[in-house]
């Protein structure tokens, strides 16, 4: 915040253009969570994308820095913000919004790179049709999530506040025509007000960049304790996993766990800690995909006024949002 956006010569470093927008501080920062960053910026069709932490998309012209279009993302009375950069794809614009801890139902949204239109939105968590899933062709380990794989999950119509956050990183496998993002942690944060997994929460998807539509869909942390949000980066990459080549997808969580999916259907692969220190939870049962939950590092298990403690890894994760990359060495 503000999102000042500068076109810079690189020959003489001068001020080529700059866009100020105009941003209410007193609506937007507040609920800004967390911290007032902004991820950065996109570019396609000779625009620049620039999402606004008021949730304002705005693309602009490249070479003069004059705005082609905007398009309101959401709104900050409502407790909804944006600090992730838009992401284009093909003639998409990609972008998420934030506000988990304020009871937002968080989403992914796409727009028309052309004209800022809204060409499709999927829902973290709710009714299918609002999650863009089909119940008899989208999986999760294989088999189909079948219908209200989501309301299932959730005690009465409290996924109509369930947060799932998604403001990271989204890879596009062109082959597939195919992008995957990852959502954050339920809401509210107390866990004993939102028993139930809070599918879809804490998971990976992904979905057709056309259409939204969802292939597969796995879970990571289910009914989040920790606020384990499962937004960090997915890596996508060809390699050899368990002597068979894979097209695969690589995830460092921040509940400490690495897993490798293969990226086609959603196949589970590997699940492993990549620190020996976590212990909220043991291992991850491969045939289920779940983490077994170790008692004496849930807050919810402790029960009420109890200061859970040495809990590894905190909040912020074992890996946060610094990037992973794969070196074939």
């Amino acid at each position: 915040f503000p999102n000042n956006t500068f076109a810079i010569n690189l020959d003489t470093l001068e001020i080529v253009w700059e866009y100020v927008p105009v941003q209410d501080y007193d609506e937007t920062v507040p609920v800004m969570c967390c911290d007032t960053v902004n991820r950065g910026l996109g570019y396609g069709d000779g625009k620049i994308l620039l999402q606004q932490a008021d949730t304002t998309l705005v693309a602009l012209d490249a070479k003069t820095g004059e705005v082609v279009w905007s398009v309101k993302n959401g709104d900050p009375k409502l407790g909804e913000t944006n600090t992730n950069a838009p992401h284009v794809m093909k003639d998409k614009v990609i972008t998420g919004i934030s506000g988990a801890e304020f009871g937002v139902r968080c989403w992914i949204n796409a727009y028309n790179l052309s004209d800022g239109s809204l060409a499709w939105r999927a829902y973290s968590m709710g009714p299918d049709e609002d999650m863009l899933m089909d119940p008899e062709k989208t999986t999760s380990l294989g088999q189909p999530v079948g219908k209200d794989s989501s309301l299932k999950t959730w005690e009465g119509d409290q996924w109509k506040i369930g947060g799932g956050s998604t403001w990271g990183w989204w890879p596009f496998d062109k082959e597939r025509n195919a992008f995957y993002v990852g959502t954050g942690n339920p809401s509210t944060w107390n866990p004993v007000v939102r028993p139930g997994d809070n599918k879809w929460s804490m998971s990976i998807f992904s979905r057709d960049v056309d259409t939204g539509i969802a292939h597969w869909v796995y879970q990571m942390t289910p009914h989040d304790e920790w606020d384990y949000d499962g937004v960090n980066e997915m890596i996508l990459v060809d390699l050899e996993v368990k002597g068979k080549e894979t097209k695969a997808l690589v995830h460092f969580d921040r509940n400490g766990f690495a897993y490798t999916l293969d990226r086609t259907n959603g196949a589970l692969l590997v699940a492993e800690k990549f620190d020996p220190a976590v212990n909220w939870a043991t291992h991850i049962d491969m045939k289920t995909g779940r983490p077994q939950v170790d008692a004496r590092y849930s807050p919810e298990a402790h029960g009420e006024d109890v200061n859970a403690t040495n809990i590894c890894p905190a909040a912020l994760g074992t890996k946060d949002q610094q990037p992973a990359a794969y070196s074939p060495r």
